[in-house]
């Protein structure tokens, strides 16, 4: 009878002991699972933040007027207001140090692989950069673009028709080029002659929008191809190995069997 009340005891206490052990695995599971859905939620809220156009305007009418807006947030880049300065403390002097001469990876790269080499590396770059602007330019909008022109020359009405058709000729290729190749919702431009006038004026109004999450996979995609096709063969560059022609090659052993005939 005691040895089974014996083994009962350890039974209870090993059965204990397992549940035990599967329970705090799953509140584990759980809490790694609760873990996930958070940063999870995090990169969706991320996302959608970044979907959000920001609207850049520019006008010019009395003045030049800059504004960036997303979201709530309104920042004026032009005019700037101004602040009042504090006066600078004065700075203690430093003992200089001698800078060593770091070594210039360009220069040390054209002096390995030579001009074709830099050629190179200049047509990666452009085409990396060229691929970024053309993923950017799909998602780049024009929301108004609107142009404001008097042309006048000091009352003179035969100078002020040639500058006009001058005018005229730049600007309307120009806006049917950007409408054409750009996405533009709202556009008007107006060019009027004032032949009574002495001087001519322009007044500009634009704004244009993007959505941050397509510029910031354009430019992690920049990155990778400068990092795969440029920054790597800066760091893992060697010098060019020298070309031997047949020719070199048949002198060099006629030189060699003339001296050992000799």
């Amino acid at each position: 009878m005691n040895n089974v009340a014996f083994f009962y005891i350890i039974y209870y206490i090993v059965s204990q002991n397992v549940r035990d052990r599967s329970k705090s695995r799953s509140e584990g599971g759980a809490r790694r699972l609760t873990a996930l859905y958070i940063i999870l939620g995090i990169i969706a809220f991320i996302c959608l933040v970044l979907l959000v156009k920001v609207r850049i305007d520019a006008e010019y009418i009395d003045g030049f007027k800059l504004s960036v807006s997303w979201l709530f947030l309104h920042f004026s880049i032009y005019p700037k207001t101004k602040k009042e300065k504090k006066p600078p403390k004065p700075k203690k002097e430093k003992p200089k140090k001698e800078k060593q001469e770091e070594p210039n990876i360009f220069k040390t790269f054209y002096e390995n692989q030579g001009m074709d080499g830099v050629i190179k590396l200049v047509k990666d770059s452009a085409d990396a950069v060229g691929l970024m602007m053309r993923s950017v330019k799909k998602h780049f909008i024009i929301e108004e673009l609107y142009l404001w022109i008097v042309v006048s020359s000091n009352s003179d009405a035969a100078q002020t028709a040639l500058q006009y058709g001058e005018i005229c000729e730049d600007v309307f290729p120009a806006l049917g080029f950007i409408c054409s190749n750009l996405k533009v919702k709202k556009y008007d431009a107006s060019i009027e002659p004032d032949f009574i006038g002495t001087f001519s004026s322009a007044q500009f109004k634009t704004a244009f929008s993007l959505r941050p999450f397509f510029l910031v996979g354009a430019g992690i995609r920049l990155v990778f191809r400068l990092l795969f096709k440029v920054v790597l063969k800066l760091l893992r560059q060697k010098p060019k190995k020298a070309v031997v022609t047949e020719g070199d090659n048949k002198t060099e052993t006629q030189n060699i069997q003339g001296g050992a005939s000799k």
